[in-house]
Order: C-alpha cells, then structure tokens, then sequence
C-alpha cells in the first residue's frame, strides 16, 4: 500500500448516516408501511425493540426480523421484492436531514474526498442507505460503534492515515469524524484530526449523549457545521 506522506491539508471527510445524514425513524416508518403489505406485523413487538436497542445506542436490525418472519411463514421468496418496493418508495421522499445534501454539495463542489461509516447490522444498513439514495457513496458498515478505535487502526507510523480501499484507498494526513453519537469518537486520533459531534442536545437521546475528546466541536445542525468547514 502506498502510504506516501500526502499534502499538508489533505483531508479525509468521514459522516454518520443515522441521525446525522438521515432520517432514521421516517426511513423505519417507511419500511413498516411495506412490510404491512406483505405480511402483519407484530407492531407491539417491534416498538418494544426498537425502542429497547436505541436507549443503548445500538440499531436494531429491522430488515433481518422482517427477512425471518417471511422465511417463517415459507415467503422467503417474497424479500427482495419487498427491498425494492422500499426502496422505491422512499425515494420518491426525502429521507435526509436538513443540511445533509448541502453538506455533501459542499464537499463535492470542494473536491473533497468523503465517505459514510455507519454503525448497524450490514443487511438493515445497506437498504437504507440505498433507500436513501446512497448506494453508489463510498461506506463501510461498522459493527463496532466506537468509530474512532476503527479510524485510529488505519493510522500509520508517519502520522498519515492509509484509508481502506472501501472508502477508496490512498492517503490522508489528517481525518474529519461527523457523527451524532459521544461513543462514536472514543478512541478517535487527536490533531490535526478532528471530529464535529451534531447533536441538538434539546432533542438528544440518551445513547447521544457523553464525554468527547477535546479535538471534537459541537454543533447543532449540519447547516453550522458547514460554515466551519
């Protein structure tokens, strides 16, 4: 791997999807909206979940309980049909946040090189995220929620970070973590990487809240985050 020093200013943009780029709850509406067509639901059941796995900051894998329940009533076949229909119909809507795509035009209109990590289990991430009309973005879905231990593995000796071929290779001198989560930057590199927690603290959930490193600024929305870039 060529990990020749980079630029001086040379910079890798890594940004949250859940609750950062995207409406996770609407994107969640949506599918049960197409799941109820296919099959009933256990709603009961499935709030209770949900609502359990995000006090503890985690994702609850939605697509694989649905993807069991047609393979338990002999509809296996029946699942991708349902993922398209998903997809579909949500892009006819508009899953992102405010701000999102003017934080993406930004970088783009820039030149700059970025990619999404996100946190969940793959199959529930990935239809999302092509829900949401990011399919052809460079991502990595992480089942580690600690991002910053992640990013810090790709750290080399010299300081500069050897990016993996997922998010397109090559080399950068320094990382820009955006993320709603405090968890997601434990472990995150210190200067000149920095991280910008987004995060509305009069709506935060708890698993949003907690400690980060002094190298990470709050904001509370994307459209603040912009004009510090």
């Amino acid at each position: 791997m060529n990990t020749h020093v980079p630029p001086e200013n040379s910079t890798f943009y890594i940004v949250d999807f859940d609750r950062t780029l995207a409406d996770s709850d609407k994107l969640l509406g949506v599918f049960i909206e197409v799941v109820n067509q296919y099959i009933d639901l256990p709603m009961k059941k499935v709030h209770q979940i949900d609502a359990d796995v995000k006090a503890k900051g985690d994702s609850f894998d939605t697509a694989t309980f649905v993807r069991d329940e047609l393979a338990a009533q002999s509809r296996a076949s029946e699942w991708d049909k349902l993922q398209q229909q998903f997809i579909h119909e949500s892009r006819s809507l508009n899953m992102l946040l405010p701000g999102a795509a003017a934080l993406l035009e930004f970088l783009d209109g820039r030149g700059d090189r970025y990619g999404i990590l996100t946190y969940g289990n793959p199959l529930w991430q990935h239809l999302k995220l092509s829900a949401s009309g990011f399919n052809r973005v460079k991502r990595i879905v992480t089942t580690n929620k600690h991002k910053g231990v992640l990013i810090s593995t790709w750290q080399q000796r010299s300081g500069v970070f050897a990016l993996p071929s997922e998010l397109g290779g090559g080399v950068a001198a320094r990382v820009v973590l955006i993320d709603d989560k405090a968890a997601s930057f434990d472990g995150f590199p210190g200067e000149p990487s920095c991280g910008y927690q987004v995060l509305d603290y009069a709506a935060a959930l708890p698993a949003q809240l907690g400690r980060v490193p002094r190298n990470v600024v709050h904001v509370t929305r994307l459209e603040e985050l912009i004009d510090l870039l």
